[in-house]
């Protein structure tokens, strides 16, 4: 029987482990009588999923008239290019709104609804419109809508599952919700919604008096206090702001869970998707700083049963500055996610909405091999193939080129050969690289509280910006950019979620002096259990609402000391003059000094190691980021000090180096985000892999090197330094095509005994090295009886 699960951490389909490698097409972009050519460049880039948004707009440009058969325009025909995409052997991942983006008019909401139906638009405080114009989503009247647009929509997707013989496996529930309150910084004070939180606040107080109480005011009643916190009336205490956005994480869950009902209502089985979106556009970067606050607002749609969270990631022009930024969403993507939930990206980049800023092939490789090696396991490509809008659907005008890799006339541009080499690997790996696991040296803190910053009051500003400075320079860019470019390899942990010493030895959490009472707890418990907590760069006084709070500091007597804003230098393990951006000076500690500031005839202490309980603190309060590379060596030293030690190592520092394993099997990622040709060996623990042979890497290239991994009985690629891009087996044969990353490398093949390959010779002491290859080339292997 045919299926879909989503277990273990991965997808799969019919019992089958499966990596998903998927590209966006538009149906409703592209020709009818062009679908199948672009369906069938999709499937020759490797493959084995399409996906496709279903907007509302453009199906109901009436109400009530829903084409969903071509009856109005061919294109209109869904049924049947889902038919094309079962014939085609591709899977389908379908997006059927309400809300899709997607550079379409409204955001693909149908322009009558909010013209026929105005008390459905979200408002501000004063009562007026939504400077976006988004639905206020609860609304009983838009979900009516919505119910009625879903129903006819499933009435086609749910036969053409998977489950019932159909090419569809998953289905995304809206898109990207939140986002334009975010991007906005306006939030929905429509009286529905003042409504739902209204009926938040009873269930969570019970009582007036507790409300009032936990925030300080005076109301005599639930809706008088909601009547004065839409006027702003109040202090400027951040229990308001806390509450609020709190109540839009349950608001929006409860939003996806309802479109969750009707699709399950209208016979849809296969797993459901929420999309998150975050990344921004800084001219060549595109930048994932902010991509956590995305994750943040639906990180309770995370608890969705049979839901998995994807992210976007488009990090734009990817170099050694940014790389960074794909690590921390994959791992923070992750940490948020149900253990059993795959890292995903819905839309993952492969284009640019505009012609410029170029993006090149280099980009989509090492955008592909970065999230993959830290555990990606299916991946969307957005958008893969161009298109026009017909129909006047478009917010930018007819074209819809996105520097796809096809464009708009179905013609291949450079990056599509790239996507094509990164789809043929995958094809003859994936459905192993799916069971191999990141190896992690240490965990990272996400605390999704560090970013309830998508919409802020005026009122709430100052704080707010503050945190928002000291998250983005001092983690994000800071000690978080540090351990990524050092490769030294690491998981996140929701700090909203229970973790113990046993499941994470050593845990780095950054702090401001605001913290809340229950995280203080739950870390303070977690190093007297034996865990190793790294705390930078500073100690939290207070709780989020800025009520003096201690008891992180009490619990772990971890002294007395002041904040020194500003540059300044620092000792830091025989290191001498560290350039940092903030520090801490302190009066009084018990522990060994790490980093002392000693200029000026001062000796003080900014950081320091003590035991406490059965585990340990490193209080590391010094504000650093890579602004110079020997600060490198600086995060390796903290990193050793708990005893964290990265297990690969290269001659040049500029490599990153990131193994996923599965037992003995070895997945080993090799990335040159530099501008210059890197020529190094690679080490283990010290020791030099592929018997000293050097690899080369060209300028921002990867590279994804086989060991130990098995290609018949008794027939083992004991290493690799060249890419594998087609490997078949029967009894007593097997042939594989590999491909040079640079100039060259190496096979080196563990063969058992009557095995024979075809470039002649017999394999000494049972191991054939083959090289140094410096072309495509298919080797051949069979076993004589």
């Amino acid at each position: 029987m045919n299926s879909v699960r989503v277990e273990k951490g991965r997808f799969v389909i019919d019992g089958k482990e499966t990596f998903l490698f998927g590209g966006e097409l538009h149906y409703f972009r592209v020709r009818r009588e062009e679908w199948e050519q672009r369906l069938e460049m999709i499937a020759q880039a490797g493959c084995n999923l399409v996906s496709t948004y279903v907007p509302w707009v453009w199906h109901e440009r009436e109400e009530g008239d829903i084409d969903l058969a071509g009856r109005t325009r061919r294109e209109k025909d869904l049924k049947a290019f889902l038919e094309l995409v079962r014939e085609k052997g591709l899977y389908c991942f379908v997006r059927p709104g309400p809300y899709v983006m997607a550079e379409i008019r409204f955001e693909g909401i149908p322009s009558w609804l909010v013209e026929r139906y105005p008390e459905v638009v979200a408002k501000r405080a004063d009562g007026t419109d939504h400077p976006t114009r988004v639905v206020s989503y609860r609304h009983p009247l838009f979900l009516e809508k919505v119910r009625r647009w879903y129903r006819e929509v499933n009435r086609v997707i749910a036969p053409m599952q998977h489950t019932r013989g159909g090419p569809v496996i998953l289905y995304q529930l809206c898109n990207e919700v939140g986002m334009l309150h975010w991007v906005s910084n306006t939030s929905d004070f429509n009286e529905v919604t003042l409504a739902a939180f209204e009926q938040y606040l009873k269930e969570k107080y019970g009582t007036v008096h507790a409300l009032n109480k936990k925030h300080g005011t005076d109301a005599d009643s639930f809706s008088h206090w909601i009547e004065s916190f839409r006027k702003g009336a109040g202090d400027d205490s951040l229990s308001l702001h806390y509450e609020w956005r709190r109540f839009w994480r349950r608001y929006f869950r409860e939003y996806i869970d309802q479109l969750k009902c009707f699709a399950e209502e209208d016979g849809i089985e296969v797993p459901f998707v929420v999309n998150v979106h975050g990344f921004k556009d800084y001219s060549i970067y595109s930048r994932g700083v902010d991509y956590p606050i995305g994750l943040s607002q639906l990180c309770e749609a995370a608890s969705i049963e049979k839901a998995v969270l994807a992210g976007d990631f488009y990090p734009g022009h990817v170099g050694y500055d940014n790389f960074h930024d794909l690590v921390l969403a994959s791992v923070y993507t992750q940490a948020v996610s149900r253990k059993e939930q795959p890292l995903f990206s819905a839309e993952f980049q492969s284009g640019r909405l505009a012609d410029r800023p170029r993006l090149y092939p280099q980009d989509l490789d090492l955008i592909t091999r970065t999230c993959i090696a830290h555990g990606m396991k299916a991946l969307n490509y957005y958008m893969f193939t161009a298109g026009e809008n017909y129909e006047d659907i478009g917010i930018f005008g007819r074209r819809h080129e996105w520097q796809a890799p096809v464009d708009s006339k179905g013609r291949p541009r450079p990056q599509y050969e790239t996507a094509r080499h990164l789809g043929r690997m995958l094809k003859t790996v994936g459905n192993r690289l799916v069971r191999a696991q990141k190896v992690v040296h240490t965990h990272v803190g996400f605390n999704p509280d560090d970013y309830l910053t998508d919409v802020v009051e005026p009122r709430f500003r100052p704080r707010m910006d503050e945190l928002s400075f000291k998250r983005e320079h001092f983690a994000f860019d800071g000690i978080l950019r540090l351990l990524s470019a050092a490769n030294i390899s690491f998981d996140a942990v929701d700090l909203l979620k229970p973790f113990s010493a046993e499941e994470i030895p050593t845990l780095w959490v950054f702090s401001t002096s605001y913290m809340d009472p229950d995280l203080q707890e739950r870390l303070a418990r977690y190093v007297q259990e034996g865990g190793k907590l790294v705390l930078y760069p500073e100690i939290p006084t207070h709780d989020l609402e800025g009520n003096p709070c201690r008891i992180l500091a009490d619990r772990l007597e971890l002294g007395k000391w002041e904040v020194i804003p500003g540059n300044d230098v620092v000792d830091v393990l025989g290191m001498e003059s560290i350039a940092v951006k903030q520090r801490l000076r302190f009066e009084r500690y018990e522990g060994e000094p790490i980093a002392l500031c000693t200029r000026q005839n001062r000796r003080e202490t900014s950081a320091y190691h003590k035991k406490a309980g059965s585990g340990e603190v490193l209080v590391l309060g010094i504000a650093i980021g890579q602004d110079f590379d020997y600060q490198l060596d600086v995060i390796r030293a903290v990193a050793e000090r708990v005893g964290i030690r990265p297990h690969l190592s290269a001659d040049t520092p500029h490599l990153s180096a990131i193994e996923r394993r599965n037992g003995s099997e070895s997945f080993l990622f090799v990335h040159n985000y530099t501008e210059w040709e890197q020529e190094t060996n690679l080490y283990e623990g010290g020791r030099p892999l592929f018997d000293g042979e050097k690899i080369v890497l060209p300028p921002r290239s990867g590279a994804m090197y086989l060991r130990n991994f098995p290609i018949a009985e008794d027939l083992v690629i004991e290493y690799a330094t060249v890419e594998m891009t087609h490997w078949e087996s029967a009894e007593g044969r097997a042939s594989l095509t590999v491909k040079p990353v640079g100039r060259s490398g190496v096979l080196k093949v563990r063969m058992g005994d009557g095995w024979r390959a075809n470039i002649g010779g017999s394999p000494e002491k049972g191991l054939l090295r083959i090289g140094p290859i410096d072309a495509p080339v298919t080797l051949t292997f069979w076993r004589e009886t």
